[in-house]
């Protein structure tokens, strides 16, 4: 092989190399509109929308009796049996079954007060006064808003 064809070689490379980069490049800016696309159905919040907020039970005779399984949400805090927790941050996404909110707190536990820790729970609106809550999509309860 000569200098000459090592040369022309060498161009056709760093021409395809160049080629490839432009296509990499492409490739990586609409990934990255994809990427938007995905997260634009997640919409963050700092506090509990207003539907949302007031006394829910499973149960009018929990409603009746104040039971202390029954969850009190406020703008920024919901209490339930297990403690009082502050609202860091709530997910709202839209699922196949309507909106749900992933709400990630820090807890104070009821009987322990020196023991906080990092809660996640689901809520899912079933209608203006329903709504399903839980750990998990596979435990949630189904709530009713207390009078």
């Amino acid at each position: 092989m000569t200098q000459a064809d090592i040369a022309k070689e060498g161009a056709a490379a760093q021409n395809c190399l160049l080629g490839g980069n432009m296509r990499t490049t492409s490739l990586i800016m609409l990934s990255g509109l994809f990427v938007q696309v995905a997260h634009a159905d997640e919409i963050r919040h700092t506090t509990f929308p207003n539907v949302m907020l007031g006394t829910w039970a499973e149960t009018a005779e929990q409603c009746a009796a104040k039971d202390k399984t029954n969850i009190v949400i406020e703008p920024a805090k919901y209490r339930d049996g297990g403690g009082d927790c502050t609202v860091r941050w709530i997910v709202e996404t839209a699922g196949s079954d309507g909106i749900n909110y992933a709400v990630h707190s820090q807890c104070v536990s009821a009987s322990l007060p020196e023991k906080t820790q990092t809660k996640d729970i689901i809520v899912r609106p079933l209608g203006p006064d329903r709504a399903a809550m839980g750990r998990s999509f596979e435990d949630l309860k189904t709530y009713q808003r207390c009078p």
